[in-house]
């Protein structure tokens, strides 16, 4: 009799032979318990996870003589046909070698007749996205209402490439990967029943070469068994699957730690004399350097499905390296391997990446040296920026003079007297702009742009930003005219779009050119000198002068003030 490979032979006769995919098995089990069966399923999953082989198992237990069942029996003549793929109502078809729009229309054809020996016609179509578009356009209508003896079961790889209207019309099953534990539990069982002397070291390593796929799995202890003489070993195991080993991989950890970049060149210059494949190093590498960083995080590395390493390994050589240091590492050996697979010579792509590692610890204390500087300089700079304004404060408090009342308001044609107006508070010693003060000057010109405010554009857009602080926006105009004329008319508005902008209360601060931006040093005690005389207000009435006369002193006032003075020489 011909020799069956392990993975056939192994393969699950039942639901309760399933390996990590409990969820389905019992989702269908109770399915076919409460003859609730679907007629489409759509199992999708990464490969060797049994969606075939669950495909089978469900196509047994709906045609088993002894069903519906979800325990198929495996010894009727139904399963038996099934199982050595004879049967005449289960049709396996490959997608990917008949995906053309004439074999949907030959399988439309078949599927009105009816079952030959079972209660189903089951098909089941292996890889179904590769499909065309017109094919599947073609499979909707019988997809969705087949006759009541038909049953399809759909499996695929990527499931993303199946158009919605078909998974629409199925019940979706996703198989998850296999753990390294579940694998490794099940290898132990075949190479029992197989009289199969392995070790548990050995089944570990394979279970975590499979990534999930128990199919892979059992193809690699079968190769094992066949190369092996006696024992399965880890050794053997690492021979045959060229894998790189623990030792090497920890001495190379600890040069790169030791920033010793001539043994590191060493190892693997020995390495490959030794046969082994660069990307298999670089992979290994940041699969260990995957176990120190979770290590490093969480403190174990149980359950992580990782590089089969032991504890005290791990515990020793995380302390070589700092957490952020051990994630840039893995970056950097990712970007080594996308880099691989265009250069012409790849192992000087490796060796700059690991040299590049040798010197990662100084990179990343620099990184961290400057980063802290430029902290520091930053909170250096709003110390300073803040005790100039106290001072500036402290020493326009010294020079304040009472402000003059305003005048009462008063009617149209009543007499207006003009007093001097109050000067705008002096701003201090130049604020350094940032970036963000910037954006917020900005932001208020475009607001009243876009709000249609343009007297008030027209008058702030003459100044210029000169700085903000926590509580103040300061604007520096060319004259104290306009600073004063933007203080009195628009400050209440523009104060309320700076809050509206920033979320804080800020006040509005303008001052011209010819007014000082510091307040002068304290002079020195002199002799007081005689009071000025305030000059005298004089009474003006509007309604005794001619209209071509009021209207423009009318505007004048509107924007100037009422108070008119004399002016020595004028008169």
């Amino acid at each position: 009799m011909a020799y069956i490979a392990l993975y056939r032979k192994w393969r699950p006769g039942s639901f309760k032979d399933l390996v990590g995919q409990e969820h389905i098995s019992r989702t269908l089990s109770n399915a076919i318990t409460s003859g609730k069966i679907g007629h489409a399923y759509l199992f999708s999953g990464p490969r060797g996870t049994g969606k075939t082989s669950t495909a089978k198992i469900l196509a047994k237990a709906l045609n088993c003589e002894q069903g519906p069942t979800p325990d198929p029996c495996g010894k009727c003549a139904q399963c038996r046909k099934i199982s050595d793929g004879s049967s005449m109502d289960v049709f396996e078809i490959d997608a990917a070698s008949n995906r053309g729009i004439d074999e949907i229309r030959d399988l439309r054809e078949t599927v009105k007749f009816a079952p030959v020996d079972g209660r189903y016609k089951i098909y089941i179509i292996d890889e179904v996205h590769m499909l065309t578009t017109e094919a599947f356009n073609a499979l909707l209508k019988t997809l969705e209402e087949p006759p009541s003896h038909v049953v399809f079961i759909l499996a695929t790889t990527e499931a993303h490439k199946v158009p919605a209207t078909i998974q629409s019309r199925c019940q979706r099953y996703d198989f998850k990967r296999i753990t390294v534990e579940e694998i490794q539990a099940r290898l132990r069982y075949v190479a029992d029943e197989m009289k199969l002397d392995a070790e548990d070291e050995a089944l570990t390593m394979i279970a975590v070469q499979a990534d999930g796929g128990l199919r892979d799995a059992l193809s690699i202890l079968d190769q094992c068994s066949t190369l092996s003489e006696g024992t399965i070993t880890a050794e053997r195991v690492r021979q045959i699957l060229g894998l790189v080993g623990h030792d090497w991989i920890y001495r190379m950890t600890k040069a790169l730690a030791a920033h010793k970049a001539q043994e590191v060149l060493e190892i693997i210059a020995e390495l490959l004399r030794d046969g082994k494949d660069l990307k298999q190093i670089v992979a290994e590498l940041s699969l260990h350097l995957r176990s120190l960083m979770i290590y490093q995080a969480v403190g174990t590395v149980a359950n992580m499905d990782l590089y089969a390493e032991q504890e005290e390994v791990l515990k020793e050589q995380a302390g070589l390296f700092p957490a952020e240091q051990v994630m840039q590492m893995i970056r950097r050996l990712h970007e080594a391997m996308n880099e691989m697979k265009w250069s012409p010579q790849p192992r000087i792509t490796v060796e700059v990446a690991l040299l590049s590692l040798c010197r990662e610890e100084q990179t990343v204390t620099e990184k961290g040296v400057s980063a802290a500087a430029g902290a520091d300089a930053e909170r250096i700079a709003q110390l300073e920026a803040k005790l100039a304004q106290v001072s500036a404060a402290l020493a326009a408090g010294a020079k304040a003079v009472p402000a003059a009342p305003s005048a009462p308001v008063r009617t149209k044609g009543e007499n207006r007297r003009i007093q001097p107006e109050q000067a705008a508070a002096p701003i201090s010693a130049p604020l350094a702009v940032s970036a963000e003060d910037t954006q917020v000057w900005n932001t208020l010109l475009q607001t009243l742009k876009d709000t249609n405010k343009m007297p008030i554009f027209a008058c702030v857009s003459q100044g210029t930003f000169a700085g903000m602080t926590e509580r103040q926006f300061f604007i520096q105009f060319k004259g104290s005219l306009m600073a004063s004329l933007t203080m009195r008319n628009y400050r209440t508005q523009l104060e309320t779009l700076l809050q509206e902008i920033t979320g804080r209360e800020l006040h509005l601060s303008c001052s011209g050119e010819d007014r000082p931006m510091a307040p002068p040093p304290r002079p020195k005690k002199q002799p007081a000198a005689p009071a000025i005389k305030e000059p005298e207000t004089i009474p003006v009435n509007l309604n005794q002068m001619p209209p071509e006369e009021r209207a423009p002193l009318e505007k004048a006032f509107n924007y100037f003030g009422d108070h008119v003075v004399e002016i020595e020489g004028e008169k």
